[in-house]
């Protein structure tokens, strides 16, 4: 799961090109298959930071994109469960408020190109059947309508 996760996140968000170096070697240091075992490299960033990864409910990687090095591969724990769903994190909305006036039609741009990726990243992710928060909600809705339809 987590490995076919960043393959989908990195040929999004570098088109097929190599990743830059510095992701390479953030990605050198992942050992394993699923996310506990992923998320123990110091590469992850974790909420809250001082617990094992098992008992975070964000963890969050820096890969990045062509245009913002920031972007985020995450996790966030389903709250009262052990489930985990994979998010892009754009990690872009807090520079508007401190963006200059000059500055804020290209942030704007960067903001919108960075949601579209985000949006084509967990698309693929739903549609490969990986764990994700839109997986999550359909599984909620038809266990209801299961529910209501024994009632």
């Amino acid at each position: 799961m987590w490995n076919e996760a960043v393959r989908v996140y990195l040929e999004e968000a570098y088109g097929g090109s190599p990743a830059p170096a510095s992701v390479r070697a953030r990605m050198a240091n992942l050992a394993g298959e699923t996310l506990e075992e992923v998320a123990r490299a110091e590469a992850f960033e974790r909420v809250p930071g001082d617990v094992p990864p098992a008992e975070c409910e964000r963890l969050r990687l820096r890969l990045g994109n062509r245009e913002y090095p920031h972007m985020k591969l995450g996790a966030d724990r389903i709250p009262d469960s052990e489930d985990w769903v994979l998010a892009v994190d754009c990690h872009d909305r807090q520079l508007m408020a401190v963006a200059q006036e000059s500055e804020r039609a290209a942030l704007e741009a960067l903001i919108r190109a960075n949601n579209d990726l985000k949006t084509r990243i967990e698309r693929r992710w739903t549609e490969a059947g990986l764990p994700t928060f839109e997986q999550y909600i359909r599984r909620r809705l038809a266990r209801q309508g299961d529910a209501g339809a024994a009632g």
